[in-house]
């Protein structure tokens, strides 16, 4: 590669995908062909054009380890020889976790600076100080300590695409964290006079909060470079999941989806974020016969991250079945054995008479949840078992399982979940009741039955699953 950055110009491919009541055209920025592509590869060398032309020598940028932004500053920082900087925060909740693109910042001789989300500014001004002693000039890529100042600059990537494929579509998505590449979209669109209407699947803050960014992001881009009228800003937050690096079940199918019947690989933190969202707002709003552009925005290093953790499955076959039960019942107080059940026919008559789920890491089954949905007198299904293994509790894994449990339920007819829980259990019993079960009546001496009205849109949208690490 020549530091010309021909990548800004190369077109990447719009393919069409199946689709029963529109048009839906996805953009692969994904295949970009450096660093795994993506979004963050053309904002990247926006910003290296824009330090070079500022004179300075040294990037400093700014993400959590999740970051497809900080991988590719660092691989393209490398590349031109650049000496680069990451300051990045835990998540939201303290936690921080290793991934693909973790591990290719790192590979690339990069060095992270971590900090807490209290404390960004001031490690920020930190991290500047200390490269101005080492007798170099640092660029920050978001202006000053505050975040503020350079709005307009990784704009300039999604002008540049917005030309590529204006006045095609009617509807244009995307996952939208920072605001760069949505704020782009619609700079390129005020520009141009476009009339498509271009909608974020916010994948980090509400509407508002996004909304605001990408009005002062625009609002920089018209003092600095272009004077641009104002324009219709479109962020959707229903599909959170509460917050950043947070999936559910409805995005976990969706990546099933589309890498098994389209090829496409989609990660949860955002681009299957946003596809569900897409998918959603389509069907929510009765939009039909109408040209939908997706622009995968990449993050192909976070797919493999996903593929290689807890993955839920629908078992098909008895030895699956038998292999979990016999993993997971000593789970249960007391445990089947204890009970004097044989493993293996109840195993058989989960299989074939209801309906078994688990997940699995690295190919073994580290949680199970099964039962019968062929009471369609009373319209109740009966949870039989529920078990997660016990290095793997805390992961919300028995939330993950109680949903599709419903889900599956409602979608077969059924009205009300009932199940038997021990008296001692009350860690067990506060689960379900949070979940929305009550009890109903005493089982035995030792156990009591509760019970849940379903509702008829399925299981509680946005339940949260798990985080890996």
């Amino acid at each position: 590669m020549q530091d010309d950055f021909r990548l800004l110009r190369i077109k990447t491919p719009v393919i069409q995908i199946p689709d029963d009541n529109n048009g839906i055209y996805v953009k692969r920025d994904d295949m970009l062909p450096f660093s795994f592509g993506g979004n963050k590869v053309r904002i990247a060398l926006e910003f290296i054009n824009d330090m070079k032309s500022q004179g300075k020598d040294c990037i400093v940028g700014y993400g959590n380890t999740r970051s497809n932004l900080s991988r590719a500053l660092a691989n393209l920082c490398y590349l031109f020889k650049i000496p680069c900087h990451i300051i990045s925060p835990a998540d939201e909740d303290g936690t921080r976790i290793d991934t693909y693109n973790s591990k290719m910042v790192l590979s690339c001789d990069t060095k992270f600076h971590y900090c807490k989300k209290t404390n960004v500014k001031e490690t920020v001004e930190k991290v500047l100080k200390n490269l101005r002693e080492e007798g170099l000039s640092p660029y920050y890529i978001y202006g000053d300590s505050t975040g503020k100042g350079n709005e307009h600059t990784p704009m300039l990537a999604y002008i540049r695409v917005y030309e590529e494929i204006k006045d095609q579509f009617d509807y244009i998505f995307l996952a939208t964290g920072t605001g760069m590449t949505q704020g782009g979209l619609l700079a390129g669109k005020a520009m141009h006079n476009g009339t498509e209407k271009i909608i974020g699947i916010s994948v980090a803050r509400s509407a508002a909060q996004e909304a605001e960014v990408l009005r002062k992001s625009l609002e920089c881009f018209s003092e600095r470079v272009q004077k641009i009228g104002k324009c219709e800003i479109n962020v959707e937050d229903t599909y959170l999941c509460d917050g950043y690096g947070t999936y559910n079940r409805q995005i976990e199918k969706t990546i099933h989806q589309q890498f098994t019947c389209n090829g496409m690989p989609l990660d949860p933190t955002y681009t299957g974020k946003a596809f569900w969202g897409m998918q959603d707002y389509l069907k929510k709003n009765s939009i039909m016969g109408k040209k939908v552009l997706f622009i995968h925005t990449g993050g192909t290093p976070l797919f493999f991250d996903y593929m290689k953790g807890i993955q839920l499955r629908k078992i098909s076959d008895n030895n699956a079945a038998e292999e979990a039960v016999v993993q997971l019942e000593k789970m249960l107080v007391p445990s089947l054995t204890e009970r004097g059940v044989n493993l293996s026919q109840y195993a058989a008559k989960l299989n074939t008479c209801g309906k078994v789920w688990c997940h699995y890491d690295m190919g073994k089954p580290v949680s199970i949840i099964a039962g019968y949905f062929n009471d369609t007198n009373s319209k109740t299904s009966y949870l039989s078992i529920l078990a997660v293994a016990k290095e793997y509790q805390g992961k919300k894994l028995a939330t993950s399982l109680l949903a599709e449990f419903e889900d599956y339920a409602v979608q077969n007819g059924m009205g009300y979940v009932k199940l038997e829980v021990r008296k001692h259990n009350t860690a067990a019993q506060n689960l379900y009741r949070k979940l929305g079960y009550e009890v109903v009546d005493e089982a035995s001496e030792t156990s009591l039955y509760m019970k849940k009205k379903l509702n008829n849109i399925g299981r509680a949208r946005g339940l949260q699953l798990f985080k890996e690490g």
